[in-house]
């Protein structure tokens, strides 16, 4: 019997890769990237970037000539090679494994990572040169001088440098409020002028050297944020930030036709019913999609929680996983704190997106390639921020917001923490036991509804809160709700888009579950407005808002890979006072 092929989660080997797993093929882009002798591709963590270094460096490294259709035959790359295609001797670097702690415990774990990482290039390179008069070398900089020198001296092909996660723990640092021990790796004194050379600020410049006399012939560096490289100054002030560039977006990340392709490979291969798969394809997309780097530019999935839900949906034989949220590419809260620096800054911000959702106003030219620490932890840079750390994408030319589920959720897990709320707990228990009823008894939305509202919103919510909110706090906080206890037995999204326009909360039933869909419209009334208008208690809802939502009934229905009855609720939310719940049809 064939073995199928693997989801590649947690493969980063392009070897492994091409071997054993699915591949969604962007070698295209290698083209691209040798129009920058130096590119820097920032990306927020978890989006693939560790594959694009290990398929660069399978594709440049000259001892791998002879294994070039094997590793690259069935790709773009390898139907159309570049001239140079197996022409250096590949260092590489991943200074994620690099722990913080004392400045000298730093510098010390950082001198051992690059020791193992050149003894295992020149090991792999042994029959090319004598090595040994690297081994003496008692610091990172003079470890790769000493590469270089006996690349001149024995005429080598000149290096291809790969860093992955070149600014993982100073970006620790940076979260960590240790702005001493930042600035003396970075060369800098206490006030942030440059002072002295650093061990880190040396090992760079080595490269830099290289790149001058020809033993580097060229660099590929990924990170997060462009802050270190600026610190750097002029250790590395030679590479090229080209996350911006339009004909990169796509190196990191799946496109639309990309997950469309995988996902039908995968049906094929393991012979899944496809009953489900549209249903599949729309949880890819409400959860991993929306990533949109520049405002006119196709928006991204993030690939490597894509690959996360595949593993999981492959390993349920084709049903649809439970969990659809990898806690992984959660980001530390401790960045929101430092970038909004003072704790009612930071409740203040996150309150403007989960209460109201509002999106941030911005000037796309602000995103330069280069900025320093001072400059990103302006409180007028927050929001290219949070772009950097994939918080937030381009809605429009001058708008930025939040790209999928996942974020959002995490948005109201923010809210949470910073609300510091009390009886967290005992709220938590009051609405998985009204889910349960729902899911496993005669339970109904309404009553989950009504937990929801006396024990998160009622209770916790102070009551001035109220005069700014929106409908997007409601159908925000109430799908994170869902989201944690119900996924089982449903899909959800929020603002789907139908051809009649955005439906606010849909919950799709998994196949064999055998419940109703239930689709719902939130209708907000500040509390002026609604004793005014007399809404709250009264029997019928807003005509305006039932006729949208049959409508978006109308929508789903027609859908060709439709097959659940759907039911229709309107919510009206009289501000703090109370809510009406109407089930429509």
């Amino acid at each position: 019997m064939e073995t199928k092929r693997k989801i590649p989660y947690g493969v980063m080997n392009w070897a492994k890769l091409v071997r054993e797993c699915f591949l969604v093929d962007n070698t295209a882009y290698i083209r691209t990237l040798e129009n920058v002798a130096t590119p820097v591709f920032l990306r927020p963590k978890r989006f693939g970037k560790s594959v694009v270094c290990s398929m660069l460096a399978h594709y440049y490294d000259v001892n791998l000539k002879d294994r070039f259709d094997e590793l690259f035959g069935k790709t773009d790359i390898g139907r159309n090679p570049t001239p140079l295609a197996n022409s250096f001797l590949v260092l590489q670097f991943d200074f994620s494994t690099v722990q913080v702690g004392s400045l000298a415990e730093i510098e010390e774990r950082f001198t051992v990572h690059v020791r193992e990482s050149v003894r295992s290039f020149t090991v792999r390179y042994s029959e090319l040169a004598d090595w040994s008069s690297v081994d003496g070398a008692d610091t990172a900089a003079r470890m790769i001088n000493a590469v270089r020198s006996v690349i001149k001296d024995a005429h080598l092909p000149p290096l291809y440098v790969i860093i992955d996660e070149y600014d993982n723990f100073t970006n620790e640092l940076v979260v960590s409020g240790r702005d001493l021990e930042y600035n003396a790796v970075c060369g800098h004194d206490a006030k942030g002028d440059i002072t002295r050379e650093s061990f880190f600020k040396a090992f760079f410049k080595s490269f830099k050297a290289g790149l001058t006399d020809g033993t580097v012939g060229r660099t590929y560096f990924t990170g997060v944020l462009p802050i270190t490289l600026d610190d750097l100054s002029s250790g590395f002030n030679v590479g090229t930030v080209v996350n911006l560039n339009e004909d990169l977006l796509g190196l990191a990340g799946f496109t639309q036709a990309q997950v469309e392709k995988y996902v039908g490979e995968i049906y094929a291969e393991y012979g899944f019913d496809r009953s489900n798969i549209a249903d599949v394809l729309a949880d890819l997309k409400a959860f991993y999609d929306g990533y949109r780097f520049l405002p006119d530019a196709e928006p991204l999935y993030n690939s490597t929680i894509c690959n996360w839900y595949l593993f999981n949906f492959v390993s349920c034989k084709g049903k649809q996983p439970a969990d659809v949220i990898d806690s992984n590419v959660r980001t530390d809260i401790g960045w929101f704190r430092r970038l909004a620096q003072t704790p009612q800054n930071a409740l203040s911000k996150v309150r403007g997106y989960v209460e109201r959702g509002e999106g941030e106003d911005v000037v796309r030219t602000a995103l330069s390639s280069k900025f320093g620490r001072a400059k990103f932890f302006s409180d007028d840079f927050f929001p290219y921020a949070l772009y950097y750390l994939g918080l937030m994408t381009f809605e429009d030319e001058m708008t930025l917001n939040i790209p999928n589920l996942t974020i959002r959720n995490m948005f109201v897990d923010y809210y949470d923490e910073l609300s510091e709320f009390a009886n967290v707990d005992e709220a938590r228990r009051a609405f998985v036991r009204a889910a349960k009823a729902l899911a496993l008894k005669d339970g109904t939305w309404k009553a989950l509804f009504d937990a929801y509202w006396q024990h998160y919103v009622k209770a916790r919510i102070p009551a001035q809160a109220f005069d700014k909110m929106n409908e997007n706090f409601f159908r925000t906080t109430f799908t994170s709700r869902c989201l944690d206890a119900l996924t089982v037995f449903y899909s959800f999204e929020t603002e789907y888009n139908s051809s009649e326009g955005r439906c606010d909360f849909l919950a799709i039933p998994k196949p064999g579950f055998g419940k109703p869909a239930m689709l719902v419209e939130f209708k907000y009334f500040t509390n002026e407005a609604a004793e005014k208008g007399k809404v709250l208690g009264r029997g019928e809802p807003d005509a305006e808002t039932v006729a949208q939502a049959l409508d978006y009934r109308k929508a789903l229905a027609r859908r060709p890979d439709w097959s659940y009855e759907i039911r229709v609720a309107v919510v009206e939310v009289c501000g703090n006072t109370g809510c009406n719940w109407f089930d429509i049809a």
